[in-house]
């Protein structure tokens, strides 16, 4: 008998049971070997395994069961009130099931094997494995690296689990050590126990162990389900959903198999998951890449409302005397917008290598990653750059210069965001979002422009000045360019972080190139236990948005915003800010957009001087870019409509004041959309 086989034997004086963990046989170890460890036996204590509240230890004590144990064991040694039998099963059933949930996935039994690769923990993997020594199974395969099921790999899971009840620390020195330990309090229904979850998941966030999660998110997502880890879950559940909604985003638009593909876009191994697990990250993964269009268009799309936020372009909050004066506004700010738009475009047309930190290094072939996961990003279509890391990082980190905007944007010049982006959920309404080359000598040209408008104003001085976010704002006179460009980029910097922060300070994605941000939208997927909304009746699905390879993302349909109108006393602030470029958008949009239907403010704008705008008019970015139609006709009244009501479902709108609209044209507000209205066309998009 070895010394590690007399250290891993329990013996408690005041043990009450007497456990034991045989090698399969028609009789016992005791008889053939008296002198083996496992013929010994474990003195353990029963009350310890019966608080699990276990039914399968539980059973261990069954009167009948005991009896029978007693008697081929010739009686109880002193002291002993239960002799429990642990020995794996030999009958055909309960064996597969036991060798099924005990067969370690790959990418545990590969995972030691890249300890100095990645500089892992010693104590979670420079451990032997266990080989048998009795001659009933190989503990290695041809490969060298571990086998799947190793008898004495699973006698020896069945003591670190006793040990752990009993309060000791086993010693999970191993991947395979660990995966056993985990499988054996499964098939015992413990592994959800307090004790066990601690000990699972401290082995898998020690140190730089962490990376198995984003290597091997398939098995950390089991394991999590099965000791029911929500936090473990939710990291390795950002991991699978970002690969899939890349993956969607790469495939859009091209036929994909019906059968789940084994690769990321990255080229890692996909590995086994339950048919219910991947309905749940196939589901997600639409949801996220819905998600992420949005906030991408949200950045670069026709409205840019964040740049409200921006200073300097609050500088361009003026009221013109008129048309001519009108239209430098608008062209500065349309400029303003397609400038930031080219030089997102610009970082997103680059042809580089995925981003990696330096700590970490490829090698030329083995496991994944390999040196070709850096050339992933170049090769891929450039739209979907969106979903990745690399993209969000250059992006955060990139100086911004006035010259940006006549660089180099690729396939992408002069097309709009809608064709750009297949049409697909929030692209689908960008028809006016144009990108395209803008010189410095143009946005000087037009920032000029609209300064030589003060000088007009001089004699006029305005001392109107109001409060904003609780501090004295009063724009001062001049556009400076380079002050724009600054702000710009600050904004977009903090925007790019946001887009790649890891879900908690404690998890980290440095070998994930796809993005992690979660929200709740996706999140619901998972079961209840784990911050989910599934309740097991599948009807946290029932909403779902279509793939997206068939034609794009769509929302349960269009709907009016209503509303009171906005106020009269500065109508060309909303002129100034309308997302085209003369005047607003009239358009009913699908997706993921909310359906509004916008003035132009040419119509109520008759005043005489020009003004400095109250900031609190644009206190909601809503309201300042368009009216929300109010199904009060009081408030229709307001803004200078004249409209009758047919029934309590329909308005009927006078259009009579409104150059672009000739016709009356009806609003059913119970079926949530507007009919045949026109949209303004302000420039060609191709």
């Amino acid at each position: 008998m070895s010394v590690s086989e007399i250290e891993d034997i329990l013996f408690f004086e005041d043990a009450d049971t007497l456990a034991f963990i045989e090698t399969p046989s028609y009789k016992p170890a005791w008889i053939l070997r008296p002198s083996c460890a496992q013929s010994i036996g474990h003195r353990i204590h029963s009350w310890k395994l019966l608080a699990t509240g276990s039914a399968v230890l539980r059973q261990l004590f069954d009167p009948k069961v005991q009896e029978r144990n007693i008697k081929n064991r010739g009686g109880l040694p002193e002291g002993i009130r239960y002799i429990i039998d642990l020995t794996p099963p030999s009958t055909e059933d309960d064996a597969v099931l036991h060798l099924t949930e005990l067969s370690c996935p790959l990418g545990i039994r590969t995972w030691a094997a890249a300890r100095d690769r990645w500089d892992l923990p010693p104590q979670c993997v420079s451990g032997v494995d266990i080989h048998s020594s009795d001659g009933d199974g190989d503990d290695k395969n041809h490969s060298g690296y571990p086998a799947e099921y190793s008898p004495a790999r699973h006698r020896a899971g069945i003591i670190h689990v006793l040990q752990v009840l009993e309060g000791l620390n086993p010693k999970l020195d191993t991947p395979c050590k660990l995966w056993t330990f985990f499988a054996v309090a499964k098939l015992y229904e413990i592994s959800a126990l307090r004790d066990i979850r601690t000990r699972v998941t401290l082995w898998l966030y020690e140190g730089e162990n962490k990376l198995f999660i984003q290597l091997h998110p398939e098995i950390a997502y089991r394991i999590a389900k099965g000791i029911r880890c929500d936090y473990l879950l939710q990291d390795a559940f950002c991991v699978l959903v970002g690969e899939e909604a890349l993956l969607l985003l790469r495939n859009s638009g091209t036929p994909i198999p019906k059968q789940q593909q084994t690769t990321t876009v990255h080229g890692r191994p996909r590995e086994m998951l339950d048919d219910d697990d991947v309905q749940r990250v196939q589901y997600a993964g639409e949801s996220f890449l819905g998600s992420i269009i949005e906030k991408f268009v949200q950045l670069i799309g026709d409205d840019m409302h964040w740049l409200k936020n921006i200073l300097e372009f609050r500088r361009v909050f003026y009221s013109p005397h008129g048309p001519p004066e009108e239209e430098v506004v608008n062209d500065l700010i349309a400029t303003l917008k397609d400038w930031v738009r080219a030089t997102i475009f610009m970082v997103l047309s680059l042809d580089t290598t995925v981003w990696m930190s330096s700590k970490y290094r490829l090698e030329l072939s083995g496991d994944y990653p390999t040196s070709d996961y850096l050339n992933v990003y170049s090769s891929m279509p450039f739209m979907a750059h969106i979903m990745t890391r690399t993209f969000w990082v250059i992006l955060s980190e990139r100086k911004l210069n006035e010259i940006d905007g006549e660089k180099d944007i690729g396939p992408s010049r002069d097309r709009s965001l809608a064709r750009l982006g297949g049409y697909m959920g929030a692209f689908r309404d960008q028809h006016n979002a144009l990108v395209r080359y803008v010189t410095v000598a143009e946005l000087s040209r037009k920032a000029h422009a609209f300064n030589c408008l003060f000088n007009s104003l001089a004699a006029q001085p305005n001392d109107h000045t109001a409060q904003h976010d609780g501090k004295l704002f009063m724009p001062e006179r001049y556009f400076s360019l380079s002050k724009f460009v600054s702000q710009v980029q600050g904004y977009i910097s903090g925007f790019a972080r946001e887009m790649i922060a890891p879900r908690r300070p404690v998890m980290s994605y440095d070998l994930t190139d796809t993005l992690t941000l979660l929200t709740e939208s996706e999140y619901r997927y998972l079961p209840l236990w784990a911050g989910g909304c599934d309740d097991g009746s599948g009807g946290v699905y029932a909403d779902q948005i279509p793939l997206a390879e068939t034609d794009g993302f769509s929302a349960p349909g269009p709907s009016i915003h209503t509303g009171s109108a906005a106020p009269s006393t500065a109508p060309s602030i909303m002129s100034l800010l309308e997302s085209t470029l003369h005047g607003a958008s009239h358009r009913a949009t699908e997706g993921f957009a909310s359906e509004v239907v916008s003035i132009n403010s040419e119509v109520v704008s008759e005043t005489g001087n020009a003004i400095v705008a109250d900031p609190s008019d644009f206190k909601k970015v809503d309201d300042e870019l368009s009216f929300a139609l109010d199904s009060s006709a009081d408030d229709v009244d307001d803004v200078f409509f004249d409209s009758d009501s047919d029934s309590d479902d329909t308005v009927v709108i006078d259009h009579a004041d409104i150059s672009d609209f000739s016709e009356l044209e009806e609003m059913k507000l119970d079926e949530g959309k507007v009919q045949d209205i026109p949209k303004r066309e302000t420039r060609a998009a191709v």
